[in-house]
């Protein structure tokens, strides 16, 4: 006899993580199944930032004829807006150790140049939209100041500009991290989480959907009141597989970043613009470092899109040259780079993507008790996950009852160093499968300077006997960590 669940969630990303966190809180039986590991798809590839949302603010700030002609769209953008700035204070309230805050500068050249007081009035919208909670930190720098200003040495126009804008920011340690610590929050109140297990059907089955999962050790059947797809760039699939292939709802977005060490006077300093198509364009502190991106292109969810192409390479030092030609850098000077498909919502026509995230009530389409969820943000998970719990509750109620949403967590051990306790504590309670899993995900050093390389023979031997890997079966893991590190971060084969 197949196990019933109330909600089975397809997807081990940010999103789905907050799905069931909630869910699960508002009592229903939840089970959460990943083909890969917990956050190692695209919430692994983000911009690393908890916006406050300046940008949508900045799709709506034309004139007020302009707003006036299209009303809904600006009306969408500050609605966008504010809930950025909610998830903002409520994330940093309930997890400051994950985040730290970053200075931005935006410089306010001839073309960009907006009056001081629609500037002032824009941080005062997104301040009032989180209640002041955590301080944007506003300071609107003169000419003088600008072309003073450590950060914009360099700059192509500096003697011409108009002055500057600087706020505060937060910056997400790495984001694995929040995927995987808000699955273990829903695990510790009953969820059940499998990862490294696939979805492989979705079948109808009188009043419930009969869900096949596959693992390493076979296969098995349970069945759902309800499906919840969480499933990112991949939602399109899912549904497919659950007999609408015509159902469509997301639409990918690939993004690329590069690594580079820039002068010491950006040390620590973000920067902001938008390229000559309107596109954002970041300089983000990462350590001494610094990431610069994106480059947008459409894309699938297919591997291609997880790989950088010399291209778009080219395209970024292109426009970062444009930027600061004071900088001379070239492709030798790039450390490393990622990229990653973001899933977006499909825009109305079937064209085109939405700025918009949304939940997808499938019931109407076919699918009974099918969710989705298209353009889901780190920034904004937590609101994610409340309102797939509405959408659920609004054709099912839990089998089970109320439980505390942020449980109180026993301390960690040093997860910033590769030591016995903290590969057990990887393996044994956070379900770590892989030496990817342990050194990228579960521990911070697969973000240091290195990804990771020079622990992987040391994290390998501590898992070994956890895992019951064999010695060639450790040389393995080692070498696949080695491969999937240069193959995903563009590094120079040896």
């Amino acid at each position: 006899m197949s196990e019933i669940y109330d909600t089975v969630i397809v997807g081990g990303g940010i999103i789905a993580a907050a799905a069931g966190q909630h869910l699960t809180a508002a009592g229903y039986r939840t089970l959460l199944a990943e083909r890969d590991d917990y956050g190692a798809g695209t919430s692994s590839k983000t911009s690393r930032l908890q916006h406050c949302g300046l940008g949508y603010l900045s799709a709506a700030s034309g004139s007020i004829t302009a707003f006036l002609a299209h009303p809904r769209s600006a009306i969408e953008c500050f609605g966008l807006m504010r809930r950025s700035m909610q998830g903002r204070a409520e994330f940093v309230r309930m997890a400051p150790e994950r985040v730290k805050p970053v200075s931005f500068i935006i410089p306010m050249m001839l073309e960009n140049t907006i009056p001081r007081w629609k500037a002032r009035l824009a941080f005062r919208l997104m301040a009032a939209s989180d209640g002041g909670q955590v301080p944007l930190n506003l300071r609107i720098l003169s000419a003088e100041e600008a072309r003073a200003h450590p950060a914009l040495q360099g700059m192509a126009g500096l003697e011409d500009i108009r002055g500057a804008m600087s706020f505060t920011e937060y910056q997400y340690h790495w984001p694995e991290r929040i995927v995987v610590d808000t699955v273990m929050k829903a695990r510790a109140i009953g969820m059940e989480a499998l990862n490294h297990t696939a979805v492989t059907g979705l079948a109808r089955q009188g009043d419930l959907w009969r869900v096949t999962l596959a693992a390493a050790e076979g296969s098995r059947d349970i069945l759902a009141r309800a499906v919840v797809n969480c499933a990112g760039v991949w939602v399109d699939e899912i549904t497919a597989m659950a007999g609408a292939p015509h159902i469509r709802k997301n639409i990918g977005q690939k993004g690329t970043n590069i690594v580079l060490r820039l002068p010491e006077g950006m040390r620590g300093i973000g920067f902001e613009t938008v390229t000559v198509a309107g596109a954002p364009f970041y300089l983000i502190p990462w350590g001494e470092l610094h990431y610069v991106g994106p480059w947008d292109s459409a894309s699938d969810g297919s591997p291609e899109g997880f790989r950088v192409t010399e291209g778009e390479i080219s395209a970024i030092l292109d426009q970062l040259g444009r930027l600061f030609p004071g900088f001379g850098l070239k492709r030798e000077d790039v450390l490393y780079a990622w990229a990653g498909v973001r899933p977006r919502s499909l825009a109305k026509g079937g064209k085109g993507s939405a700025p918009a995230v949304r939940e997808h009530d499938l019931s109407g389409e076919g699918l009974p008790n099918v969710f989705t969820f298209t353009g889901g943000l780190l920034m904004t998970h937590r609101d994610a996950g409340r309102r797939l719990t509405r959408a659920v509750a609004r054709r099912l109620k839990p089998s089970g009852t109320p439980r505390p949403l942020d449980a109180p967590s026993p301390p960690l051990p040093d997860m910033d160093q590769v030591t016995e306790a903290s590969v057990a504590h990887a393996i044994l309670d956070e379900q770590a499968c892989t030496l990817s899993d342990i050194l990228r995900r579960r521990l911070s050093v697969g973000w240091e300077p290195d990804l990771g390389r020079r622990h992987a023979v040391r994290a390998a031997k501590l898992a070994a006997p956890h895992l019951g890997w064999t010695s060639e079966e450790t040389a393995a893991q080692i070498a696949a960590f080695i491969d999937e590190t240069v193959t995903e971060f563009n590094l120079p084969k040896r």
